[in-house]
């Protein structure tokens, strides 16, 4: 966490969400600022806030994140959505159904309905919104319905066949299309043109509210005319559509880029059920300085590993190569990916908040740079290598009793996880001999050097004492640099690093916070090999546990393994989800005997 804590200073002065996230990237909880600077610096200072639930929150914080928005608007309703599609643990204010309202247009009726919604999930309806102020809805609401002249009636209502319309139409609020069906061209009319307001295309409703402003005051009935004046002066508010409203896109990522010298930063805001929910952020340094083509190649290999995409991407103006991106989507089996590039409109706000963003992040991510590089450089001063180590792999072993053993490695680089790069072991060696399995896993590991993905390490550190070094030293000497890192005993309280052919190890608390990056490289390792084998002593239980029903040979015991991993996951399964496998009534009913006699 020390990492973040230098990252503060990197934090813009706009007002925005800011998450925190534990170990696992699992969102702990999310808040909203005015300032996100001075509010997520209050949480590192002595004075925070003392409740015995913050405590806990920055205990088990590791890393934070933020979004910047426009206006604290923004934010209020960015936070509320985003609480609601993640469900953080440490919010608890906003975890019931209530959200921020919105207008909704029922378009695939003949004479479609102008209401309020608070859930946005109806997809023959259109919506405006959220706000934040229901004053702000209302008056909105009101002045759509007497420009235009749209019902508020129920369907119920509507359809009643009356002989004169409601008392609605006499004072100017509906046109009256129950009694007089000859309106529908008009009405059609006026729903494509609160279609466009809903896209921010306020242009025409200005001019709709000027011309009744007009005719009032030549009717010399000045107190419409005022009440339109100050329509007008509503709507000519550029704050009036301010608030992040992306209610009509229900699943776009929006992609924001950023060029500083040699450095390429791209954001990437991911809207799903129409609200920001997530992002995802793309640096690197132009060694080639093809700044564009590198640019699109990053957008390029980020989709390449997706199994599915959004159902439109948003881009810039200045994103280069989009023929070819559209190319690439195609043979990815992505082509139903729409790309479009905003020059204008209401999606141009979304791609200036993707902007800012990566303006705001590419900041960070430099300061972050210079500090990971000080510490690399301390590491190499440190350990006495030839080069910084840039590509650290870490290994850990993980077996009960010499059962299920597995190996992991985990590669960071420049000090950062990559998680494309970890990889899994099955541990050959039998018996609880973890000496042996650490020899075997790093043998396994040299092998591959030079291979795709498998290229040379900077330093391999093992999760392990002097023992383990020593065991696994022969096999690396004159390849890798090589160390091991320990946990402390019950009697010490620093963490120890053992390096070749030096008879003490190295001392934490002399170099203070200069070699946290292998604690995190270690502790990654540990939590990926624990996670491993989890999941194998799970399924070595279910194949047990399969053997010893009547009626399940060898074919249907792979079958159930591949779609459920264990016993348990058959619960709550259909008797014709199970049938749809081939697997019989009878065996059906052993397996569920079984279970449910805790066998």
């Amino acid at each position: 966490m020390d990492l973040e804590k230098n990252k503060i200073s990197t934090i813009p002065d706009d007002p925005g969400i800011y998450i925190f996230k534990n170990k696992e990237n699992e969102i702990l909880y999310v808040g909203k600022a005015k300032n996100l600077k001075k509010r997520i610096k209050s949480y590192f200072s002595k004075s925070r806030d003392s409740r015995m639930n913050i405590d806990f929150l920055m205990k088990e914080t590791e890393s934070f994140d933020f979004i910047s928005t426009k206006t604290e608007d923004d934010a209020l309703i960015l936070e509320n959505d985003t609480i609601k599609k993640r469900q953080p643990k440490y919010n608890v204010l906003l975890k019931d159904d209530k959200t921020y309202a919105s207008i909704r247009i029922e378009i695939q009726k003949d004479y479609p309905r102008i209401s309020m919604a608070r859930k946005c999930n109806d997809k023959n309806s259109i919506y405006l919104g959220p706000f934040k102020s229901s004053d702000k809805l209302y008056k909105t609401k009101r002045l759509l319905r007497k420009i235009f002249g749209i019902r508020n009636c129920t369907d119920n209502k509507f359809n009643m066949h009356r002989k004169r319309a409601c008392i609605y139409k006499d004072i100017g609020m509906c046109i009256g299309p129950c009694d007089d069906h000859s309106l529908n061209k008009i009405y059609s009319k006026n729903i494509s043109l609160i279609k466009d307001i809903f896209k921010g295309k306020v242009g025409e409703l200005k001019k709709q509210i000027n011309e009744k402003m007009n005719l009032m005051s030549r009717e010399e009935r000045f107190e419409e005319a005022a009440f339109y004046r100050d329509q007008l002066n509503l709507v000519s508010n550029p704050h009036f559509f301010e608030a992040i409203s992306t209610r009509g896109l229900k699943n776009t990522d929006i992609i924001g880029l950023y060029v500083l010298g040699n450095k390429i930063q791209i954001i990437i805001l991911f809207l799903r059920g129409g609200c920001i929910i997530d992002k995802a952020d793309l640096y690197v340094e132009s060694k080639t300085n093809q700044i564009n083509i590198e640019i699109y190649q990053l957008i390029s290999q980020f989709y390449s590993q997706k199994t599915s995409a959004p159902k439109t991407i948003l881009l810039p103006l200045t994103f280069p190569y989009v023929e070819e991106l559209k190319k690439d989507l195609f043979s990815f089996s992505l082509s139903n990916t729409k790309i479009e590039v905003v020059q204008r409109g209401r999606n141009i706000e979304l791609i200036d908040l993707a902007i800012k963003n990566a303006q705001n992040q590419i900041k960070r991510n430099v300061e972050l740079e210079k500090e990971i590089n000080l510490r690399l450089n301390k590491i190499k001063e440190i350990m006495d290598l030839k080069n910084t180590p840039k590509r650290i792999e870490c290994f850990d072993i993980s077996n009960l009793q010499g059962t299920n053993s597995v190996a992991s490695m985990i590669t960071f680089i420049n000090g950062k996880p990559q998680k494309s790069l970890y990889r899994k072991f099955k541990i050959l060696t039998k018996g609880p001999n973890d000496y042996a399995m650490m020899e075997e896993v790093v043998s396994r590991r040299l092998n591959r050097i030079g291979e795709p993905g498998w290229e040379k390490p900077d330093l391999i550190l093992i999760d392990g004492g002097k023992g383990h070094l020593n065991r696994v030293l022969k096999l690396a000497k004159g390849i890798v640099n090589i160390a091991s890192i320990a946990k402390p005993t019950k009697s010490e309280q620093i963490d120890k690093i053992y390096l070749p052919n030096k008879k003490k190890p190295v001392n934490f608390n002399k170099y203070g916070e200069e070699l946290r990056i292998l604690i995190n490289a270690r502790d990654e390792a540990h939590r990926f090999a624990v996670q491993f084998h989890k999941s194998k002593r799970k399924q070595s239980m279910f194949v047990s546990d399969l053997d010893n029903i009547y009626g399940i040979g060898k074919k249907t015991k792979n079958k159930l393994i591949k779609k459920f991993g264990d016993i348990n996951s058959i619960t709550n399964t259909p008797e014709s989800e199970l049938r749809k496998l081939g697997i019989s009534r009878k065996v059906i009913d052993n397996l569920k005997s079984r279970i449910n006699n805790g066998q």
